[in-house]
């Protein structure tokens, strides 16, 4: 039966391991209400970023599961809610936690538009993201959108049109993943940038996604507006205040800029 296991690899960071159904580990309307469930649930429990992944051989999710499918939209049989896997994508895309997908193995149709709605995606190279849809004489629901918006016309195209697997090098290349790494290293490199990620001041990460939504769809003068309405807004926060004056002592007592601000070069 598909469902979703929480853990707490680091503090703050959220590990939602996926296990749909078969050995492919197809998404069906189950996994995506129990996934569903759970962004609420860690994100109750003070989760700042959550990491999607699978602990099945060779899968991150393979696809949609096609006997449902035919079943609830041909047939009419409906089990389980197939809206879900809409509100469970917006939520990772708009909702106040960073999402990261820790990709290994195949993510294709429903598997790469879950990746795609994440903030961020790590993928190993031995991973392959697919948009087979064309195959078989459709699209997507969600990922011609995604896809167009994170890595232009020119790519979405590419896949769209063509329907063959890209490997995790590739879709590095292409724009449509952060980071790429070995076989079987992309859940530990989630989890290294994840600790990284909550390591910033309360509410920046939250902030900082929030602004990027928000500008969205705006002209560029009106985001450039809001951007920096929003930026002056920060010198009423007397944390913040406190936060870039230590910075600023950090450099009187001869720091260089990586010190300053806490980073270690390399």
């Amino acid at each position: 039966m598909s469902h979703v296991e929480i853990s707490w690899p680091l503090e703050n960071v959220a590990q939602l391991t996926l296990f749909g159904t078969e050995v492919h580990n197809f998404s069906d309307w189950q996994l995506q209400t129990r996934l569903e469930e759970s962004l609420q649930e860690v994100q109750e429990n003070d989760a700042r970023v959550v990491i999607l992944c699978s602990q099945v051989d060779g899968y991150f999710i393979a696809h949609g599961h096609i006997r449902q499918l035919v079943a609830t939209f041909v047939d009419g049989n409906l089990d389980g809610d197939p809206m879900a896997a809409i509100r469970v994508q917006k939520g990772l895309e708009t909702g106040p936690m960073v999402s990261i997908a820790a990709v290994e193995g195949q993510a294709w149709g429903g598997g790469a538009e879950l990746a795609l709605a994440c903030d961020l995606r790590v993928v190993s190279r031995s991973a392959t993201l697919a948009f087979h849809e064309v195959l078989v004489g459709t699209h997507p629901a969600g990922g011609v959108t995604r896809m167009t918006r994170l890595a232009g016309e020119a790519t979405a195209k590419h896949l769209l049109l063509d329907g063959r697997p890209v490997s995790g090098e590739e879709a590095h290349r292409l724009g449509l993943a952060h980071r790429v790494t070995a076989p079987g290293e992309a859940l530990k490199t989630a989890i290294d940038w994840a600790g990284w990620l909550v390591s910033h001041p309360p509410g920046a990460l939250a902030q900082n996604k929030e602004l990027i939504n928000e500008i969205r769809g705006l002209t560029y003068r009106d985001s450039l507006r809001l951007e920096t309405a929003k930026f002056l807004e920060r010198f009423q926060d007397p944390d913040f205040v406190a936060r870039i004056r230590q910075v600023q002592s950090r450099y009187d007592e001869g720091a260089d800029s990586y010190e300053a601000f806490g980073m270690e070069k390399g």
